[in-house]
């Protein structure tokens, strides 16, 4: 159940971003990407990595917007009330959150921008979120609220039958495919918190990857399959931290005071572009680059998540 507060400025003019280099002690190289005094958030990479999608407040609503991954100009690609988008494997098209119906469901339009958009899900009664492409581009599998919990459910990437992968009373949220399609990590406080859980691309076999007092969340696996990137708050501020696909001791890769959220990484695997407000604008987050090499995972004593921006 995402709860990324949609605040942003309005923003008529457009504007050019120029990156800026710049880490805690400790932290990888970082780059700022967006410096747009509204609202940017949750960013995804084109499939070649030359270009990031994002949800950005800067009109005044929130929409998707893309901007080169190098930094440069932002370009508007949605036209309504708009979040969360993810890039289709094949680079054709964008998935993403809208209410532009009335209700929150899963859409899909051209990488390029709309029109035409296409509400896939179109469920009144129910609240769809956070879509996830599978890797061969067939399926996208995405959170739905539907009256009683919140569960993660698939649906072919060109329309049909939704179906459910969970069916748990509590909260499974946050759904990402393995590089090879065969497994699906994700939130749930199943075990009584907000953890890391792995199951299998048809739903079987549940398996809890993190065990800590408070929570992690919002993981994103890495393309190359090896590790899991996700936001927690294991030293008592919301960090990006990685972690072996198969469970284990936890690397951390930000340290700073602000919170750092929703990592995704880059296709090559060298990058992880991430929501932070480090940049100084409280409640008006930008998206930042962090360029590192594979980490070799170390113990590190387990902590917790609970982070502002979902």
């Amino acid at each position: 159940m995402r709860n990324f507060v949609l605040l942003a400025l309005a923003c008529s003019i457009p504007l050019l971003f120029f990156p800026v280099a710049s880490s805690m002690a400790g932290e990888p190289p970082m780059m700022q990407l967006t410096f747009d005094p509204g609202f940017d958030a949750s960013p995804t990479w084109s499939p070649d990595g030359a270009r990031i999608a994002f949800t950005s407040g800067r009109n005044g609503l929130s929409n998707i917007w893309v901007i080169p991954a190098a930094g440069g100009q932002a370009t508007r690609l949605s036209l309504i009330d708009d979040i969360q988008p993810d890039w289709s494997p094949d680079g054709a098209q964008i998935a993403f959150t809208s209410y532009r119906s009335g209700f929150s469901d899963i859409w899909v339009m051209p990488a390029s921008g709309e029109p035409p958009a296409t509400n896939l899900t179109n469920t009144p009664s129910f609240t769809e979120e956070d879509a996830d492409w599978s890797p061969d581009g067939t399926r996208i599998a995405y959170t739905s609220f539907r009256g009683s919990s919140w569960d993660i459910y698939v649906i072919p990437s060109t329309g049909g039958l939704a179906i459910p992968l969970t069916n748990d009373p509590g909260l499974d949220i946050g759904p990402a495919w393995s590089p090879d399609g065969s497994q699906i990590v994700f939130e749930s406080d199943r075990s009584g918190d907000l953890e890391l859980w792995v199951m299998s691309a048809s739903g079987g076999n549940p398996t809890q990857l993190t065990n800590n007092p408070e929570e992690d969340g919002m993981p994103a696996w890495s393309p190359d399959g090896s590790q899991i990137a996700f936001a927690s708050l294991r030293t008592g501020n919301s960090d990006i931290w990685v972690m072996p696909a198969a469970g284990g001791p936890a690397t951390q890769l930000t340290d700073h005071p602000s919170a750092d959220v929703t990592p995704k990484w880059s296709p090559d695997g060298t990058r992880i572009a991430f929501t932070t407000e480090r940049s100084g604008q409280v409640g008006y987050p930008d998206i930042w680059i962090m360029t590192f090499e594979p980490v070799a995972v170390s113990p590190i004593t387990w902590g917790a998540l609970k982070a502002t921006f979902r």
